[in-house]
């Protein structure tokens, strides 16, 4: 994956996650902000979600822990084999939304 092909990845994954959240009513606000999504809770607490270009890596911090995720074989996957999409799910869930995006 070069570049560009990265930073249009990122951008459909932020999209999915913003219509996800949007169509199963989650009470969040998500914003961007150069290179960070954050998707913003009642309570105020955040999961975060940044793109890391020089290592072409998608990373995630959310009360659940942090993650750096590789894309790899069509999907993004941590070093210890975590589907990101799963991981998001689990934050969410830890936040006090539940949220699917598969």
């Amino acid at each position: 994956m070069n570049v560009t092909e990265f930073h249009q990845n990122i951008e459909q994954v932020w999209a999915k996650i913003e219509e996800q959240l949007e169509a199963q009513d989650c009470d969040v606000d998500c914003d961007t902000q150069g290179s960070v999504f954050s998707i913003t809770f009642q309570d105020r607490s955040q999961v975060v979600i940044n793109k890391q270009e020089p290592l072409l890596e998608l990373w995630l911090a959310s009360r659940v822990g942090g993650f750096h995720f590789r894309y790899q074989n069509n999907n993004w996957t941590s070093n210890d084999g975590k589907d990101f999409w799963a991981c998001l799910e689990e934050a969410c869930a830890a936040h006090g939304e539940i949220v699917h995006f598969s």
